[in-house]
C-alpha cells in the first residue's frame, strides 16, 4: 500500500499531522496510508532509503526544526530538514518532498526551496489542509505514473543494448535512467555475452519492480 511518510522529532506535532492527513485522505476516498518516524540518528541517515522502500512511501513530509527533541532514548539529531532533503535526493531524485513548519521563512530552508515541492506554514496547513492533501495525492500519483513509464523505457533500452542494436544515444539515456531509478546494470561491459548474462540476472528484478508499481496504481 502506498504511503505518505512523516519525519518530525516532535511526537505531538507528528501525531497531529498524521491524524489530519488520515482524515482528509479518508474524505477523498484515497487508499494512501500515512506512516511516521522520529528522525534517524546522524550516523544512520542512510536508513531513510530502506525506510522509504520498505514502507512503499510515495511522498515525504518533514519538519524543518527536527533537531531539538529526543524520543525513546534517541536524539536530538544534528541535522535539519533543509539538510535532510539533500540526503534523500541521493537515493530518490524525484519523490515529492514537502516541509510543514512554523519556520517557513528560515533563510537556510528558503535557500533549498528548489529541492522541495513546497514549503508550507504549519498554520496554513491546519487552516486549509484539504487543499494541501489534494496536492499530496496528485504528486504521489504523478510520481508513481512517471516511475512506471521510466521503468518501461529502462527495460526497452536494456533489451536494445543486450541485443546489440543500441546506439550511443540509447546508452546515454539508459545510464541516465539507471542513475535516476537507482537501478544498477553495467551497460559498459565489453563482451555481448557478459552483457546478456548480466541483463538476464537483472530483468526479472525490473519486471517485478514494474508489477509492484502497477499494483500500487490500482490500489
Amino acid at each position: 500500500m502506498s504511503k505518505i511518510g512523516i519525519i518530525d522529532d516532535d511526537r505531538e506535532q507528528r501525531e497531529t499531522l498524521k491524524s489530519i492527513l488520515e482524515s482528509h485522505l479518508e474524505n477523498f476516498d484515497s487508499s494512501i496510508e500515512v506512516v511516521d518516524t522520529f528522525p534517524f540518528p546522524d550516523d544512520s541517515i542512510a536508513q531513510y532509503k530502506d525506510w522509504v522502500e520498505q514502507n512503499d512511501i510515495v511522498c515525504l513530509i518533514f519538519d524543518e526544526q527536527m533537531h531539538n527533541d529526543s524520543e525513546g532514548g534517541k536524539g536530538p539529531v544534528g541535522y535539519r530538514g533543509n539538510q535532510l532533503v539533500l540526503e534523500i535526493r541521493k537515493y530518490f531524485k524525484d519523490i515529492p518532498i514537502y516541509v510543514i513548519t512554523s519556520h517557513k521563512n528560515d533563510d537556510d530552508l528558503q535557500e533549498k526551496f528548489s529541492e522541495f515541492e513546497d514549503i508550507i506554514g504549519r498554520e496554513e496547513f491546519i487552516n486549509d489542509g484539504e487543499k494541501y492533501v489534494k496536492r499530496f495525492i496528485r504528486a504521489s500519483q504523478s510520481f508513481l505514473d512517471e516511475n512506471i513509464s521510466e521503468l518501461s523505457e529502462l527495460k526497452h533500452l536494456s533489451e536494445l543494448v543486450a541485443s546489440g542494436k543500441s546506439d550511443e544515444n540509447d546508452l546515454i539515456r539508459l545510464k541516465a535512467l539507471q542513475l535516476k531509478l537507482n537501478v544498477q546494470i553495467d551497460s559498459g561491459l565489453g563482451e555481448r555475452k557478459d552483457w546478456l548474462d548480466e541483463y538476464e540476472s537483472k530483468i526479472q528484478f525490473l519486471e517485478e519492480l514494474q508489477k509492484k508499481i502497477e499494483n500500487k496504481i490500482k490500489e
